[in-house]
């Protein structure tokens, strides 16, 4: 078998996707013969919990990632600038790097926002990345 590099082995290759379903749908259908009710364990960052990068935290479903970079307790919105980009973040506060990765897929830059949010004792920003596919990533970064 051959492969093209960068093609063929991008994680977006149609191949890949296509082993995901039918990997899914096998397995689905063994349950039934089995009587069993087992899946593959959900990848990072789904079912609500969050999955702690160095500095973040992020969670996930098919159309979204939500990215939490704690902040200090003083931290004001314009002290903060995100920078959403198709296949990157960044994000700066007080003109210092916070927060700079390459994305493992494409979002849609128009779909994404960000806020501040404030509790008792911490601060964090709260970013949402709107997915360009509705998939979900076995990471966030590339």
């Amino acid at each position: 078998m051959s492969f093209k590099l960068g093609e063929d082995t991008s994680h977006d290759a149609e191949w890949i996707k296509k082993a995901t379903m039918d990997n899914l749908e096998h397995q689905t259908a063994m349950n039934q013969i089995t009587g069993r009710n087992e899946l593959q364990p959900s990848v990072d960052g789904q079912d609500g919990v969050a999955k702690s990068e160095d500095g973040y935290s992020w969670t996930q479903n098919d159309e979204e990632v939500e990215v939490v970079v704690p902040l200090s307790t003083d931290a004001v919105a314009k002290q903060i600038h995100v920078k959403f980009m198709p296949k990157s973040l960044k994000v700066t506060f007080r003109k210092e790097s916070k927060l700079e990765i390459q994305l493992f897929d494409r979002v849609d830059s128009d779909g994404c926002t960000w806020t501040l949010e404030k509790t008792t004792g911490k601060r964090n920003l709260v970013i949402t990345l709107e997915k360009a596919s509705e998939t979900s990533w076995p990471r966030i970064t590339k």
